[in-house]
């Protein structure tokens, strides 16, 4: 291949000529081409859509950022959007944007904005919306207009073009200008199918219906910089698309005798493609998508159901390689590719394609769909960020305003990092305060642009300058206050707009709260997975109880059928009666044949370990009695007495779980169903205090926060997640909890988040977290898989990890919570299915050992004990920076009558550093190991010969042998 001439280094810098410079020599293969894709659960589609599918020939029927999907509504003069992270995947939840006059033809979004969409329809009109909120519209084209494509450094610049029978037209606007006509235009003697702009703004490329593809500078009157030969048939769709910032497009088209074809080509040099791919003969258009940082690039085959992705690398061995493909359930209709920043960089998701499918069938409803297809990265595990899968990828920010880029200074683009550990965007938005839409335009009435934007001659075939340099408006330096968008992601409401603070104030307020707040509350931590290297381990089968028989397997599975304690055991047994079987946690072993026995006198549905007292079992049975049983001191084999301490009898038709109060002594919840209307009874000994929660669709669950003032809750039929006031039975927040009549349970992460797992539709096990103040929406959601056990999470608030225990399964799953998101840690499998776990106190963990959290894990036969613990440089002190203070469950925060009067105290902090140990933050440093084979560069070293005669002579000399052999020790050992 020819080096480039002087007027094609005008087109790249040198520094993106030499980063795709190949030799065949070095040839490679793609690193991703093992990769595989499948689409998505149907629980994940955004099904039961009603849309036109009616689109042109270079459009891809789909749009998407990093907010919202985009299709064409019914009629096709409407758009409406989809979020993203909507929980209610069904159709009602679609937003109209509304506008044009004739039918949208195409439509596409912005990729240095997640806020701004474009289309055209086919009476020329072009339409812009920012915001879901109309804030352009103006006359483009006299025909119909083919394509509209936003700038790629720039905000305010929109390509549009038109095609005719006979003729097409491409035109590029500033839509912040004042003035109504475009500042350049380009005609074409065939209609133009397709359009798209390179990655650093420099060219734009457009496939015509003669076959051709033409590379055009805007800032530059002329001829095109170069254009391919005939290679598709004429009158049937080229498309055309750029390859990111780099001086390759790739093509799609028809032969003759439709033979789809694909095609990679050299704009330096354009006279032949430098390779290409032949597919079966179909009338079927191809709709090229690319991904510039995998260099992979997807064709979808519009009207059919298959979607391939082949090797675009222009420095592979194999350039336009087939890797791979996958079959759809019905034709689609439209695709398109989510921004890398969206993806799941944790579960190795190198891409995901959202594919639009005209019909679906079966459990998927009926109507449209968007698809989500994931194309994954195969490892041997997604613990840590492959940074070879994920390199910097481009910020989705604008870069140059209109006055810097037509007066062709040099842009650069910034880049981002996939990582998750790491603060990308939030630092690039700030840097980079370029706006995407400006506020004027949006106070301003919707403008209507003259006539004299579409004179009645056609342009020219050379680019046409209409508008020079100095008259450009540079844009507002201030950022655009109609795309603000919240952490999420997601696109405030009108109303949020109109009310809400600055950001500014926000943060102010944020800060003033954290230092008002007295109360010692879970904070997520914004670093990084600190516990990824976590181990579940086994104690020794010493540690645990054996030989455990008539275990009750049909336990409640809202309930735990074993509690834990620091003196006791009990475990739900079978058998009439309802038994519970108590066990000396310091007397593990085979367990005898007749174990001491609490018999409830009904089936006991619920069991509980007093936390202030460790002697007190309480059982709740069907016969809507609490009992309350005393542990004597005696060993407990035979027959042993259990004294009976409290008896309470509900005033309800039935119990379904007790819960005792974290903080106050003597103060228990009930969950309790009388006359076909669930609540929680609040009890201090045998008075009925308050009922909190009453609702007729009935409860599954309920749980108490570590302060003891809230209780939140999960409701069976609106299938709700609440949280209430306990002492003035006041609703404080509410919102969706999970789809299935399934029952899902709940536990507390410190005061400011609650956990939840339960089961979505379609069997899928998911786990939830949201902020306790406000449960409208989740903050993080992990699917687990599909399958019929019980997940029931358990919690350690100090390190912000979440246990699940996966019932009739051999795992115990465990989730780290790093700013708000749920990150998986490796899992702990035994070889037996789970019926219960429950944890200890942090106090009874072994902290010498950086032993986190102790157990005990009941199977059908044995009482495991195991623990989970992480490996740490300097075991020989105290590890205080994954060791807190940690909340005294033994010791009330409160007394009972002071609680009953209104009364709140923070839980009590207890340290966890034993006496003959040193937190690590008071040890001394690390003493600097000296390297015993290094080489010194001053020193020469010793001559070869007289180093083998010294070697020769030890030999000879036994003695001196052994004696060098005795004191050779110590080297070795450092």
């Amino acid at each position: 291949m020819k080096p480039p001439g002087p007027a094609e280094r005008l087109c790249f810098s040198h520094a993106t000529l030499s980063d795709y410079k190949f030799n065949m020599r070095l040839a490679k293969f793609n690193k991703f081409r093992n990769a595989l894709a499948s689409p998505s659960a149907r629980e994940a589609w955004y099904r039961e859509l009603a849309i036109d599918p009616a689109i042109s020939a270079g459009a891809d029927g789909l749009a998407i950022d990093s907010s919202s999907l985009y299709l064409k509504a019914p009629g096709g003069a409407s758009l409406q959007a989809i979020d993203l992270d909507s929980s209610d995947r069904s159709s009602g939840r679609l937003h109209t944007l509304s506008g044009p006059a004739g039918a949208i033809v195409d439509w596409s979004t912005a990729a240095h904005s997640d806020a701004l969409v474009g289309a055209g329809d086919d009476q020329g009109t072009v339409t812009i919306w920012c915001r879901r909120i109309q804030v352009q519209s103006f006359k483009a084209h006299r025909d119909a207009c083919t394509s509209v494509r936003f700038h790629s450094t720039v905000a305010s610049v929109v390509a549009s073009s038109a095609s005719s029978s006979k003729s097409g037209e491409v035109r590029l606007w500033d839509i912040d200008s004042a003035t109504s006509a475009p500042f350049w235009q380009v005609g074409s003697d065939s209609g133009i199918d397709s359009l798209s702009l390179s990655g650093d703004g420099r060219l734009i490329a457009t496939g015509s219906r003669s076959g051709k593809c033409t590379v055009y500078d805007p800032r530059q009157s002329g001829d095109a910089v170069s254009s391919t030969p005939a290679l598709y048939a004429a009158g049937r769709p080229t498309r055309v698309l750029w390859a990111g910032e780099t001086p390759f497009l790739l093509s799609t088209g028809q032969s003759r005798m439709r033979e789809r074809s694909a095609a990679l080509w050299d704009q330096r040099n354009m006279a032949s493609p430098l390779a290409s791919l032949q597919l079966q003969p179909s009338t079927r258009p191809l709709a090229p998508l690319y991904d510039e940082d995998t260099r992979l690039a997807y064709l979808a085959e519009l009207g059919d159901t298959a979607v391939r992705w082949i090797d675009a690398d222009p420095s592979s061995a194999t350039p336009l390689a087939l890797l791979g493909s996958v079959t759809l359930p019905s034709p689609m209709c439209g695709c398109a590719l989510l921004p890398k920043h969206r993806l799941n960089v944790m579960k190795g998701e190198i891409a995901r394609i959202h594919v639009v499918v005209e019909t679906t069938g079966g459990s998927g409803g009926q109507g449209a769909a968007v698809i989500p297809v994931p194309h994954v990265a195969p490892r041997r595990s997604y613990l840590d960020f492959h940074s070879d899968l994920f390199p910097d990828t481009r910020a989705p920010i604008p870069v140059q305003t209109f006055a810097q880029w037509m007066a062709c200074e040099p842009a650069t683009i910034p880049k981002m990092s996939l990582d998750p550990a790491k603060p990308n965007l939030a630092a690039l938005q700030s840097a980079y305060s370029v706006s995407s839409c400006d506020d004027k335009s949006t106070a301003k009435a919707v403008p209507q642009v003259a006539s004299k934007s579409t004179p009645d001659t056609a342009p020219s075939q050379k680019g046409t300058l209409l508008l020079p340099t100095h008259m450009q408006a540079p844009l507002s330096a201030a950022g655009c206050d109609n795309c603000k968008q919240d952490d999420t992601g997601a696109l405030p409401s009108k109303a949020e707009e109109q009310h809400s603070p600055s950001i500014q104030q926000q943060s102010a307020a944020n800060v003033t709260a954290a230092q008002i707040s007295t109360k010692p509350s879970w904070k997520p931590p914004l670093n990084h997975v600190r516990f990824k290297y976590l181990e579940g381990f086994a104690y020794r089968p010493t540690e645990s109880f054996t030989s455990l028989h008539n275990v009750n397997q049909r336990f409640s599975q809202q309930n735990d059928p074993i509690r834990v304690g620091p003196r006791v055991i009990a475990v739900s047994l079978a058998g009439a009666g309802g038994k519970v079987g108590v066990f000396r946690r310091d007397s593990p072993g085979r367990v005898p044949d007749d174990p001491a026995t609490i018999v409830h006198g009904a089936d006991v549905v619920d069991i509980e370990l007093d936390p202030f007292d460790p002697a007190i079992v309480a059982t709740a049975g069907a016969d809507g009695r609490l009992q309350m049983w005393r542990v004597p001191d005696t060993p407990l084999a035979g027959e042993v007495f259990f004294e009976l301490e409290e008896y309470v009898h509900v005033t309800a038709d039935r119990i379904y779980q007790i819960r005792f109060n974290p903080s106050v002594k003597s103060v228990v919840g009930i969950l309790v169903s009388e006359a076909d209307m669930h609540a929680v009874y609040i009890y201090n000994g045998l008075m009925l205090h308050y009922i909190v929660g009453k609702t007729p669709g009935g409860i599954h669950t309920f749980e108490w926060s570590p302060d003891g003032d809230r209780i939140a809750l999960i409701t069976k039929t609106s299938k709700q997640l609440c949280v209430y006031d306990v002492r003035t039975q006041e609703l404080l927040t509410c919102g969706p909890a999970m789809k299935s009549n399934r029952p899902g349970r709940i536990a507390w992460m410190g005061m400011s988040h609650i956990c939840l797992a339960g089961f979505d539709s379609g069997s899928q096990r998911k786990l939830s977290l949201f902020d306790a103040s406000d449960v409208s929406h989740p903050l993080s959601t992990v699917t687990l898989d599909a399958g019929p056990g019980l997940l029931a999470p358990i919690v350690d608030s100090d390190c912000g990890v979440v246990y699940v225990d996966d019932r009739g399964s051999r795992l115990t799953h465990a989730f780290e919570i790093v700013g708000g998101i749920l990150f998986e840690l490796p899992k702990f499998e035994s070889s037996l299915p789970s019926l219960g776990l429950a944890m200890l106190p942090k106090k009874y963990a072994d902290v010498s050992h950086c032993e986190l959290a102790r157990a005990y894990r009941l199977t059908a036969q044995a009482l495991e004990s195991i623990g989970f613990r992480v490996p740490r440089k300097r075991p020989e002190y105290f590890q205080d920076d994954i060791f807190p203070d940690t909340v005294d469950t033994e010791t009330p925060a409160v007394d009972t009558l002071a609680w009953l009067d209104g009364a709140s105290a923070a839980p009590r902090l207890i340290s966890l550093c034993p006496p003959h140990m040193t937190p690590l933050s008071e040890a001394p440093p690390e003493p600097v190991r000296k390297r015993q084979f290094a080489i010194n560069a001053e020193e020469k070293p010793d001559n070869t010969k007289d180093a083998i005669s010294a070697m020769l002579s030890r030999v000879d000399e036994p003695d001196d042998e052994q004696e060098c052999a005795a004191g050779s020790g110590s080297d070795w050992d450092d």
